[in-house]
């Protein structure tokens, strides 16, 4: 079992609302329009709804396991649960996917930006800027930092969230029809793909040890996956009603694209101004998958947090080297997207019974 944090390592239980919010909402929300359309259609947006009600349940299901034993995060609940060795094993593929979830966000972004404003910069060279800008953040930092760079940005980009309301003038609303026209089969792979968009909820197994207040984690969390969900099906819906349908099966960033109607005297591309903007949207979800990494690496190894930062970091940009192409960046985002669909939209209701029955089985042997 980890040691609880001290109070000073702490933080009050309304940033649990702010850190579950950012983790969610990062690259994922500029093109998943396209993604979910091109399964659902224009019952696309009913996809992400669906999602959203399942993330609510499975975040109740989360905090329930926590509640259960002296466990509180998922590394000490996996070598409660499964023993040493095959506890090891099962911190291990979580922290794999928490090095897979920062790589592909890193991929993402730093393809974007060099899609859109500098296609002659060289990938590596926008992934080792991204790299360092984590590791810079996060050392001496920890977990207070992420915190309050989650609070901080979370205020700092909300604003585009007005901006993004402006294409509704152009909208035709005919292509929201006919409703619950997508088959169960279609609906379903709209919610996989919804899946990477609304991926990061599940670091509360890590987080929750660092809540002062553990009564009111639930409450908060609940309302950051609220906030998500709307406005992730809010641009779902904009998109479809903006773009035609052969429009938007080809149309990459959908979000980004949109930007480019929005026009100020002071300035013709507004995307140039939201691309920059939104490393600080992203900028929490690197640091806290990071955090995460080192995290496990504690528990994996035994070793301090900031050896562990200098070696996931080195890890993460080696992964993000070996891709060139756009096409292996979605095939990996995709994976990525599929891993954590399991482990996280799936798992935590095993994981859920595994505690129970193993706390059960602990407190008859008394």
């Amino acid at each position: 079992m980890m040691k609880t944090p001290n109070e000073r390592l702490s933080i009050n239980a309304y940033l649990v609302f702010f850190l579950v919010h950012t983790a969610q909402i990062g690259l994922g929300i500029v093109g998943v329009q396209r993604v979910i359309f091109v399964e659902a259609r224009q019952d696309a947006w009913i996809a992400v709804l669906l999602s959203g009600l399942w993330i609510h349940l499975v975040v109740f299901v989360i905090c329930q396991t926590l509640k259960l034993s002296e466990h509180d995060n998922i590394f000490s609940l996996h070598t409660f649960v499964y023993g040493r060795v095959f506890g090891w094993i099962a911190n291990a593929a979580v922290v794999v996917y928490f090095l897979m979830a920062y790589t592909s966000i890193l991929l993402g972004y730093v393809e974007m930006a060099l899609t859109w404003m500098y296609p002659d910069f060289p990938l590596w060279g926008g992934a080792l800027i991204l790299v360092i800008l984590t590791v810079y953040a996060l050392y001496g930092g920890g977990f207070r930092l992420v915190a309050g760079v989650s609070f901080l940005t979370f205020f700092m980009a909300i604003w585009v969230v007005v901006v993004v309301f402006q294409p509704l003038k152009y909208a035709e609303w005919i292509h929201l029809l006919p409703i619950f026209e997508a088959t169960p089969k279609q609906m379903m792979n709209g919610v996989l793909k919804t899946s990477y968009t609304m991926l990061g909820f599940e670091v509360l197994y890590i987080i929750y040890p660092f809540v002062k207040e553990k009564e009111r984690v639930h409450r908060y969390a609940q309302i950051g996956v609220m906030l998500t969900t709307f406005l992730v099906a809010a641009v779902t819906v904009i998109a479809i009603a903006f773009f035609s349908p052969k429009q938007l099966d080809v149309t990459i960033w959908a979000s980004l694209s949109m930007f480019t109607i929005v026009k100020f005297s002071f300035i013709e591309r507004f995307e140039y101004i939201v691309i920059p903007l939104w490393l600080l949207v992203i900028l929490p979800n690197l640091l806290m998958f990071m955090w995460a990494m080192t995290r496990g690496g504690k528990a994996l190894f035994r070793i301090k947090q900031k050896y562990g930062l200098f070696l996931f970091a080195c890890l993460s940009f080696a992964v993000a080297i070996i891709f060139e192409k756009r096409a292996t960046i979605n095939e990996f985002i995709d994976q990525v997207g599929w891993y954590g669909f399991w482990l996280s939209f799936v798992y935590p209701f095993f994981l859920y019974v595994f505690v129970r029955m193993k706390t059960w089985a602990k407190g008859s042997t008394k």
